[in-house]
């Protein structure tokens, strides 16, 4: 990452806080059991501090802190029904909006909106009309269904024009009258009272929801326009080049690649934003370069604020394996130096020296890539969110599996309450995992069918 020295330009003796930094760190763990790995990964990072992000950016966030209500819901008395706000007892005088100004010269200067007053207030024994979600007048005891409401004219003979769906329009100074008065109208019948769903400090949403749009929806209801969210780490991925085509069908030694597409999509799922997602030159030199120079222009913005970096490929102990090396002569220290599970024993976790960030180096294989991603990749996402270590679920065997001598971590689908494992479960097969339900953690001593079995949940079938 930019502000790290390259190793052909660092002077021949380190410098005193490097070496004591490298006293003081903890020991590298060598082939961690799939638990341990978890732990060790959870524990590297410092959560970082939460941010308030507008609402429309809030989706598939993760609530920081528990909100209330800004305010009311309703924040005023609204009409449940079509028809009449009525105070006291009836009948009712009847009052209907009037003209803002009595000279229609005048009248005719305002805005169309403006031009007629609303009745805001009403006195026992008078009513106006009203629609559903109407702010009803202060004053209102009531709303008496359109239906119910038998209008009575002050006037038979005025000319009066007509309602489309009622007949005559009701006008000032008509007389309303309950046409039911065997049933009588209770206090607040038919009206929304203010704070009816919500009062003003009451508990919204609780922290650690994952908001959903109906969450925002409520939140902006209740008068939030931004919420609380934890923040997601910033991670780089870096891709390996060799014999890897990124479209149309390859040829015999070429693979068609498939991580670019799957981790930076499951990166979010588990928590984190990819800044970016590049290539990076074969061999250690490429690798070195990859984790030291600022690429121009946009991208070194983004590079330079990575707190996390995701490579695959090259974490074996092989000739073409050059990971572990690049990050020696880098003077990182490896926090975890494979894992003792099947797939993704090849699993490197690093930190760069200077405050750099950490490096999460995944084996190329897709199968491998992903199991390591979802199991040491997921906890290392959730320690720098702040969220507990991702759990794990039991469930039942539903079939025999031989052992190994070695922990197997498996895609597997549950089946009439049991985890059964997927038969395509090679480092280099996904279609297994495309179809699983769960990652079994299948014991160095194989499974038996009953058996209490423990399952990786994936983000993508929560």
């Amino acid at each position: 990452m930019p502000g790290l020295p390259h190793p052909h330009d660092s002077p021949a003796h380190e410098d005193h806080e490097q070496s004591q930094h490298r006293e003081t760190a903890e020991p590298t763990a060598h082939w961690a059991s799939w638990d341990e790995a978890r732990r060790i990964a959870y524990g590297v990072p410092q959560p970082l501090p939460n941010i308030l992000l507008p609402l429309a950016q809030c989706l598939e966030e993760t609530l920081a802190e528990s909100v209330t209500a800004e305010m009311p819901v309703p924040h005023y008395a609204t009409a449940a029904t079509d028809g009449w706000a009525v105070a006291g007892e009836g009948p009712w005088r009847v009052r209907t909006p009037q003209p803002a100004e009595t000279d229609e010269r005048l009248l005719l200067t305002l805005p169309p909106e403006k031009r007629m007053l609303a009745v805001v207030e009403l006195h026992p024994g008078e009513a106006t009309h009203v629609n559903t979600g109407d702010a009803v007048p202060y004053g209102t005891s009531a709303v008496l269904e359109a239906h119910r409401g038998h209008v009575v004219p002050a006037d038979p003979a005025a000319d009066v024009p007509e309602d489309t769906e009622h007949g005559r329009r009701a006008v000032e100074g008509d007389t309303l009258e309950d046409a039911t008065p065997a049933a009588p109208l209770v206090k607040n019948q038919d009206v929304r009272a203010v704070g009816e769903e919500i009062q003003q400090g009451d508990l919204l949403l609780r922290a650690g929801r994952k908001l959903n749009p109906v969450h925002l929806g409520l939140a902006a209801s209740a008068g939030h326009d931004m919420l609380p969210v934890r923040r997601r780490p910033r991670v780089t991925v870096l891709l390996g080049y060799a014999n890897v085509v990124e479209d149309g069908i390859p040829g015999p030694g070429e693979v068609r690649d498939s991580l670019s597409l799957q981790l930076p999509a499951v990166l979010r799922e588990l928590g984190a934003n990819v800044d970016q997602v590049r290539r990076v030159a074969d061999g250690c030199e490429g690798m070195v370069s990859a984790l030291t120079e600022s690429p121009m222009g946009a991208g070194s913005l983004l590079d330079a604020r990575a707190e996390m970096v995701v490579t695959t490929g090259g974490t074996g102990h092989g000739e073409d394996d050059h990971v572990r090396q690049a990050l020696e002569e880098l003077g990182a220290h490896l926090i975890l130096d494979g894992v003792a599970q099947e797939p993704a024993h090849g699993v490197i976790l690093a930190k760069l020296p200077e405050d750099g960030p950490v490096v999460l180096a995944l084996p190329g294989s897709p199968l491998c890539a992903m199991t390591g991603l979802l199991t040491v990749g997921h906890a290392l996402i959730a320690g720098a969110t702040g969220e507990g270590l991702p759990t794990t679920r039991r469930l039942t065997a539903g079939r025999a599996l031989d052992p190994l001598g070695r922990t197997r971590v498996i895609p597997a689908y549950i089946q009439d309450g049991r985890v059964i494992p997927e038969p395509t479960v090679g480092p280099a097969m996904l279609s297994g995992l495309a179809h699983a339900d769960v990652l079994l953690v299948v014991p160095e001593d194989g499974m038996q069918p009953g058996q209490d079995m423990e399952a990786i949940p994936l983000p993508w079938r929560l």
